[in-house]
């Protein structure tokens, strides 16, 4: 009896460990470097983040936070590296809107994306803004309007990739305007604005970050802003919805997300969020972040989880009705 008892108490004193020796593993995160991957080339606002967050978080955790770029169909290549991987919180990605919207546009979607990952912090939110290089004929929207219906499939737009959400606000726009524009697929925002600078294509549905530097710079200048009021620090920039009344329910944006495989411990994610957002509230980042449009979220996991549910449910029912498909 004796011996039964004592057997008892070992295996209950060896159960009161387990969780014990798993606390501290995960207290004592991280041991290694982890890895930011974004599903993008180098340019938009997810490398932008990622690359002005990443020196901090590394200081803040005592290890190095690398960035890798892992672009190419719409954001689905960077979004399967980081499902894939170990959920320990060592691979990590900088998501935009677009490793939410992008499977929706292929049929069958390759993963769902709300049910594979969980979010680390919603870091931001960014808005869109249609550019054309300095020399195109078309002055102001008034101008843009006729000149595209009276160009029909003359004039190119660049994307950073099919699905993503600057292809939905071309289609968005041909749709509601009956436009022919045809659509021209990049791997990044930043290459698409590189084709608008070259000649490539005549217009670009852009994120803000990314073409801000060229818009400050001379090179391309703003006609619309895609979102539903104007833009700080572009206030004669008109929205398109103020363009015409054809675009009265017209909005696009995208956003910023830390995110983690969905099997990624929570005290794991919850060291994650605190470091990520002590590195977005930064005194030497969040100027920066702000000066280049970036407005500031910061959420909690649960927020985030939620936020990207209600997204996934608002895309793909506009993707559904509008009929968008992609094939990579």
């Amino acid at each position: 009896m004796a011996i039964v008892t004592s057997r008892r108490v070992a295996l209950g004193l060896m159960g009161a460990a387990l969780p014990a020796a798993a606390s501290r593993a995960q207290s004592a995160f991280p041991e290694r470097p982890i890895t930011i991957i974004v599903p993008f080339a180098p340019g938009g606002s997810p490398d932008i983040a990622a690359r002005l967050m990443a020196p901090r978080m590394a200081e803040l955790l005592g290890r190095p936070v690398n960035v890798d770029n892992r672009p190419g169909a719409g954001s689905t290549i960077g979004s399967r590296a980081v499902m894939q991987a170990q959920p320990d919180g060592y691979t990590i990605m900088m998501a935009p809107i677009s490793f939410l919207t992008a499977p929706l546009t292929m049929d069958p979607p390759p993963f769902d994306t709300a049910a594979s990952f969980r979010v680390i912090s919603h870091i931001a939110t960014v808005p869109y803004i249609l550019v054309v290089r300095n020399d195109f004929p078309a002055r102001d929207m008034a101008e843009f309007h006729r000149y595209v219906a009276a160009n029909p499939g003359r004039l190119n737009y660049g994307s950073s990739g099919n699905g993503t959400p600057l292809h939905l606000g071309g289609e968005m726009y041909r749709m509601m305007m009956g436009a022919d524009i045809v659509h021209v697929a990049y791997r990044g925002s930043g290459p698409a604005i590189a084709a608008l600078m070259g000649g490539q294509v005549q217009m670009v549905f852009a994120d803000l970050p990314g073409a801000g530097a060229q818009m400050r710079a001379g090179t391309i200048r703003p006609l619309a802003s895609l979102v539903q009021s104007r833009i700080p620090g572009y206030p004669d920039v008109p929205t398109m919805a103020e363009t015409d009344q054809r675009l009265a329910e017209y909005e696009v944006y995208t956003w910023v997300m830390l995110v983690a495989p969905k099997a990624t411990p929570d005290a794991v994610v919850n060291r994650l969020n605190e470091v990520a957002l002590a590195a977005a509230r930064a005194p030497e980042i969040a100027p920066r972040l702000a000066e280049l449009g970036f407005a500031p979220i910061h959420s909690t996991p649960a927020d985030g989880d939620a936020f990207l549910a209600r997204e996934q449910a608002k895309w793909g029912a506009l993707i559904r009705s509008a009929g968008i498909r992609s094939t990579f």
